[in-house]
């Protein structure tokens, strides 16, 4: 059974391990990103675990845009064991649900515009295309820029 908890300093390695699993080394985040993104009280950093194995994580930060509170997901790793097994979607409703809880109004993130999979895995949680940023990843990849607008917030800001 999948269990989630909050990320901590132990697992710096196989955070920085995973991403490398699951992205490219140009894209992949640092050690030191990891370690600023863990220590920073803006962030929300949860690990998923089945008997102790690292399943997959997911790294928010909270924002403010024009006035209102609000989430960027960071990223959001799944190992290829843990795959179509719910892991992605499991993490991204316990970010979503601490930002509700935090009184956030929306949560934003990037996304590559090839990665068509990625794509659809978040619209069917909720999220929207609002955008686009050339040249956002190495190469010259663009990126869609989706948002959900959370419960309770009645506001598109972010």
């Amino acid at each position: 059974m999948i269990r989630l908890r909050e990320a901590g300093k132990a697992d710096l390695p196989g955070l920085f391990e995973l991403d490398r699993v699951c992205f490219p080394g140009e894209i992949a985040y640092s050690l030191r990103e990891f370690r600023a993104l863990l220590r920073s009280t803006r962030t929300i950093s949860m690990v998923a675990e089945e008997d102790g194995d690292l399943a997959g994580f997911a790294i928010s930060r909270s924002v403010l845009a024009r006035g209102a509170l609000g989430g960027h997901i960071v990223t959001i790793d799944v190992g290829p064991a843990f795959r179509r097994r719910g892991v992605g979607r499991l993490l991204m409703d316990e970010v979503e649900s601490r930002m509700v809880r935090a009184e956030a109004a929306w949560l934003r993130l990037e996304v590559a515009i090839d990665n068509l999979g990625a794509q659809s895995f978040y619209t069917s949680l909720g999220f929207q295309p609002i955008g686009q940023i050339r040249g956002y990843y190495p190469g010259n990849l663009d990126a869609l820029v989706m948002r959900k607008i959370l419960p309770g917030s009645g506001t598109l800001t972010g």
